[in-house]
């Protein structure tokens, strides 16, 4: 809009994302911001604008022309003001220093910042003024979280139910559209959505080449004992596209042996990152497992058997077992040397006999699947003289590396000098050492050891 004697210019900025209702759209705070204009005599000689974006953020494209090309722009046409409708549409941020942060920077390149729905600052107010900004930009900030803190514990709970409460599906899957009654409508394309607040949507194998192809991917890794590098080699070489379109390599085939929802298994909050916040990775016992909701398309025995195998085919952990094993080996000998100082021993006997306790030291296997945690020890031929062994096992994902101890009778290992058990077997209970027993357990050791 043009004015013939103006005596004042502004660049406006308007801002619409998609949870905000019409009345905050583009279009409305354009006739709120023309008719500010024109009752204070102020030409709009430029407009920036933000369609369904998020206001956490200040990474918005019109945001940042609006600082890039105009504020900071010594270049740009001279203009006065930078109008906005309100606080909420200048940006949610959870930081309220942020906000207050490009506030300053109109102010400190001339520009005076003017919220159309309050008006110009009044003078002499300045902290009144500033005490209203402050509120607003919390009320701002406070809008968006709890809003998202309703949006994150609907999700949980379709989750829970075994629904996808967003993203894509995975390759070989597609997403399904279920009605009211949970019975299947179609399936939904990418970009397509559910247009009905009571319907639900699920995953669904596609039944077609792709899905094949997950099946002969974990056919090919646990039962024929190929690595990952040796199937993204047959599929390239059979002219397999991968899931984005391109060659077949490691990280692509290890993602689909690392998915559990082809076992039909709905898993949510593997990762937290609200309010446009850094991604970080949440443990197990913070995700939303829902098994069985829907088809699988490979077995769950199957999948841990992946899951155990692609758990030491990568060398950070075999690096990440041997540092951890180092560790609890010093921890545990530091311990029994202690002991064996307090039993009379002198420091260089103490250093000799803890060579003599038969020790054994383990990684467990693998520790996704909590049902299905196996613990696996070693010892050599000359521990076998030994009645029983102080069994140490090894987690790689805590600070503390030490997961349990126990002791064995060296007649539970096999020929090989194996031994296999799990958290569901009798022998973990009989032969697991609870903290109070610990100094107990030893002892008889320690004691041999004065003969």
């Amino acid at each position: 809009m043009k004015f013939l004697q103006s005596s004042k210019k502004a660049v406006a900025y308007y801002r619409h994302s998609a949870e905000d209702k019409q009345e905050n759209s583009v279009q409305i705070q354009r006739e709120h911001a023309e008719k500010f204009a024109a009752k204070h005599n102020i030409e709009i000689i430029h407009e920036e604008s933000d369609e369904g974006v998020s206001g956490l953020i200040a990474n918005r494209p019109g945001f940042k022309r609006l600082f890039n090309d105009w504020v900071y722009n010594l270049d740009a046409p001279k203009f006065d003001y930078v109008l906005f409708f309100d606080i909420s549409r200048w940006g949610r941020f959870q930081d309220q220093n942020e906000g207050a942060h490009y506030a300053f920077m109109c102010k400190k390149h001339g520009k005076t910042l003017v919220n159309v729905f309050r008006g110009f600052p009044q003078e002499g107010q300045q902290l009144t003024t500033s005490l209203i900004d402050s509120i607003d930009r919390f009320m701002a900030a406070e809008y968006s979280r709890v809003l998202s803190e309703k949006v994150w514990h609907g999700s949980m709970k379709i989750s829970r139910d075994g629904f996808s409460a967003g993203g894509t599906a995975p390759y070989g899957m597609a997403r399904l559209l279920l009605d009211e009654n949970r019975k299947p409508v179609s399936i939904l394309k990418k970009g397509q959505h559910k247009l009905i607040s009571n319907q639900r949507v699920t995953f669904t194998p596609l039944n077609d080449e792709t899905t094949s192809i997950v099946k002969e991917i974990f056919d090919l890794f646990i039962n024929k004992w190929k690595t990952s590098e040796d199937i993204a080699e047959t599929l390239n070489e059979k002219g397999v596209p991968s899931a984005n379109g391109k060659k077949w390599n490691t990280g692509s085939i290890n993602r689909i042996l690392s998915n559990e929802v082809y076992t039909g298994t709905r898993v949510y909050n593997k990762t937290s990152g609200k309010l446009k916040q850094r991604k970080v990775k949440n443990p197990r016992n913070e995700w939303v497992v829902a098994p069985e909701a829907f088809q699988s398309i490979v077995s769950t025995d199957d999948y841990w058997k992946a899951q155990k195998r692609l758990f030491w085919s990568m060398p950070s952990r075999w690096k990440k077992g041997v540092t951890m094993v180092r560790k609890a080996q010093k921890f545990i000998e530091k311990e029994v040397k202690e002991l064996l100082l307090k039993e009379g021993f002198s420091d260089d006997q103490a250093e000799t006999k803890i060579k003599k306790i038969p020790l054994a030291y383990c990684v467990n296997s693998y520790e996704g699947d909590p049902l299905k945690k196996y613990t696996l020890f070693a010892i050599d031929e000359e521990t076998r003289n030994f009645d029983k062994v102080f069994a140490v096992s090894i987690t790689l994902d805590k600070k503390d590396p030490i997961d349990n101890l126990f002791l064995l009778p060296t007649s539970s290992f096999n020929q090989c000098n194996f031994y296999l058990f799990s958290e569901l077997d009798q022998a973990y209970n009989e032969y697991v050492i609870k903290p109070e027993d610990v100094y107990q357990s030893i002892m008889p050791f320690i004691n041999k050891l004065k003969v």
